[in-house]
């Protein structure tokens, strides 16, 4: 490599290390407020918040390294344009591929390590930090309820309160700790894989308390949206229970309907234990077991159509195939997502690098708008595809590599015209 690369490659590093160190930070800012909340919350263990914020930096680091090549690429390549050095260059007989061979090596570099990062780190990231938050939801106890804030430490069940109060009371002369919360909002999604459907519990007010190592809710005022199978459809004078948690539901007859109740008592079994016993999602899986995962929902899928075809389905296997077709498809998209995230660091040059040296002295802005429009577009596309992740009939998995198939074929079409 030439001196000239050198000073090419030298000013690349210099300005995408420094881009990437703010947007470390200010990428870092919600993990921080999270932080907070562990620590007014009562959290006091300082290695444990500090493996929060370790497992947290891989998530970080995913993203910006991608965005600050991107960044780095038009403002470098901008300002070497504006100088005239581009020119320059070019004068003296330099080929542009000749120009972008520092970058694109960087890239390069910068793509094996996204690829690290998305398919391993950050999943084994968020599987710890999703462990170290149960836990602290345990110690914590009923403090981890922040009004305003979906909890979700539970494993799937997800709850909201506009507000809270903690209370004390006598039974049996002891004292008991308990809460009580208004404008409650709760998901249930325990039956998501096998059905497809997530239950909303509405209620005006609730009260949460401890017994042993379960969460008892005693919601008032309830709306169940869809009904429990065997919840009565009636109104609100009724007194129905759930137990989280205990019985597996492979199909609701009462899809579409609405129960309500005066009294909702909901049940989260073995909360601490099940706390402790965080169990992989697949947004925790690694490539490995993401590929894993993927092959056997393929064959899972393959029996229900051969056991339908032979007329020995269980009678709800069309409920089955459904929602093992939106598993399949998510676990798709997931890596899918992973593979376009890592590549998008050799797009963004590819594209930045050429935009980046279409800066005139009187248009100075033209190619940084560009640049930032790809970009901007780029992630666009990705949470369209994210928001179809479990609707397979779109391909999401196919349709997320749209940005990374547009920024190749636009630097393919631009990188000529500077040659």
């Amino acid at each position: 490599m030439g001196k000239l690369q050198r000073y090419i490659l030298r000013s690349y590093l210099v300005a995408a290390t420094l881009t990437a160190l703010v947007l470390t930070f200010v990428l870092s800012v919600g993990f921080l407020f999270q932080v907070f909340r562990f620590i007014v919350s009562g959290v006091r263990d300082p290695w444990i918040i500090l493996k929060f914020l370790g497992a947290s930096f891989p998530e970080v680091l995913g993203f910006t390294i991608p965005l600050s090549l991107m960044i780095a690429s038009l403002l470098v390549f901008g300002r070497l344009s504006t100088d005239s050095e581009i020119a320059a260059m070019k004068a003296c007989g330099v080929s542009f591929w000749a120009i972008m061979r520092g970058p694109i090596i960087v890239a390069l570099a910068a793509t094996g390590i996204a690829f690290y990062l998305q398919n391993y780190a950050m999943p084994n990231g968020h599987f710890l930090r999703r462990t170290i938050a149960n836990e602290l939801a345990v110690s914590a106890g009923d403090q981890m309820v922040e009004p305003g804030y979906f909890i979700d430490e539970m494993d799937d069940f997800t709850f909201f309160c506009t507000n809270k109060t903690n209370r004390e009371r006598d039974i049996e002369g002891k004292k008991e700790l308990y809460t009580t919360m208004n404008g409650v909002m709760a998901i249930d999604r325990r039956a998501e894989k096998e059905t497809g459907m997530t239950h909303t519990i509405l209620a005006e007010e609730a009260e949460m308390h401890k017994v042993g190592s379960n969460l008892v809710f005693t919601l008032r005022n309830v709306i169940i949206s869809p009904p429990y199978i065997g919840t009565p459809d009636t109104k609100q004078k009724d007194v129905v229970s759930s137990t989280y948690g205990t019985a597996t539901q492979v199909a609701n007859p009462m899809a579409g309907k609405i129960a309500s109740a005066k009294t909702f008592t909901y049940t989260v079994k073995d909360a601490v234990t099940r706390a402790k016993k965080y169990v992989k999602k697949p947004k925790d899986f690694n490539l490995t077991e993401l590929n894993a995962a993927i092959a056997e929902t393929t064959a899972s899928l393959e029996k229900l159509y051969k056991d339908k075809e032979m007329g020995i389905a269980d009678p709800n296997v069309d409920v089955q195939i459904k929602g093992t077709r939106k598993y399949q498809s998510h676990l798709r998209f997931l890596r899918s997502y992973r593979m376009v995230w890592a590549i998008s660091c050799l797009c963004f040059v590819l594209v930045g690098v050429p935009l980046g040296c279409q800066a005139q002295r009187k248009e100075s802005s033209r190619g940084m708008v560009m640049g930032l429009v790809i970009g901007l577009t780029f992630f666009l596309f990705i949470l369209l595809s994210e928001s179809l992740a479990k609707t397979p009939s779109v391909y999401p998995w196919l349709l997320v590599w749209t940005p990374a198939i547009i920024c190749i074929g636009t630097a393919l079409k631009i990188i000529p015209k500077h040659q």
